[in-house]
């Protein structure tokens, strides 16, 4: 796989996007993933139950030779698919799962893209905090390849232009306050929550999308302290 900028990825995620929609590209707010897997990358896209020992891996994208386990009929098998098949845990159909579903899609497109030279069968895998994990299995969940691959994903189901126009649609151009590391005001977690809704992800995928964007402004915690709280330096309530 080729090394590439996390620049160079947002850059090359917006414009396969931009040229999968044409013309309806800045009227559009939320990406029709399975569109573009099939329409636009032609790849078969299948749903099935997957039967690994591994119950994180819910997504997977065929070299043609890698089995998958399934559960086929009553029963359980290893299936060889056509190389650049992406199968997708059965499971992620169901509507409370559309935001899994549309990003383990676009990983699984990632992974066509970014390892066009060198075709390689890929899981996608949920990290679970209560499995048992080798250190081998860390390697592979916390690779810097699966990080490229996830900014890929992130950039394909989210593009630059798009993240920037729902940002402007619900006025916050000018970026939305995060003080100290990670608090919030309620109404700007509504907002992002809307907006998430509006792209169709989740919550969590939107908020890191917007700081790998730009589009959080830092401030002092003290500031959230006094001015939200109502509180002063002095810990006391006005």
């Amino acid at each position: 796989m080729r090394i590439f900028s996390y620049d160079e990825i947002d850059e090359l995620g917006e414009g396969l996007i931009r040229q999968y929609l044409g013309a309806d590209a800045e009227r559009t707010c939320c990406v029709d993933i399975e569109g573009f897997a099939t329409e636009y990358l032609k790849l078969p896209l299948l749903y099935r139950s997957f039967a690994e020992q591994d119950t994180d891996k819910i997504g997977f994208i065929a070299d043609g030779i890698t089995p998958l386990r399934v559960h086929e009929d009553g029963a359980t098998c290893l299936c060889v698919f056509p190389k650049g098949t992406i199968v997708i845990e059965r499971f992620l159909r169901r509507e409370n799962e559309s935001g899994r579903r549309r990003f383990t899609i676009s990983h699984e497109c990632a992974h066509y893209l970014m390892d066009k030279t060198i075709s390689v069968a890929a899981f996608h895998r949920e990290f679970d905090g209560e499995r048992a994990y080798t250190p081998e299995d860390f390697r592979n969940l916390f690779s810097f390849h699966e990080t490229l691959i996830d900014r890929m994903g992130a950039a394909l189901l989210m593009p630059r232009f798009m993240v920037r126009n729902v940002v402007a649609m619900y006025g916050c151009a000018g970026g939305i306050p995060v003080f100290g590391d990670s608090v919030m005001r309620t109404t700007d977690k509504l907002k992002i929550k809307q907006m998430a809704n509006t792209m169709g992800v989740s919550f969590s995928a939107f908020l890191i999308r917007l700081r790998e964007l730009g589009h959080l402004n830092s401030r002092p915690l003290s500031e959230y302290i006094t001015e939200e709280m109502g509180l002063g330096q002095d810990g006391e309530q006005k």
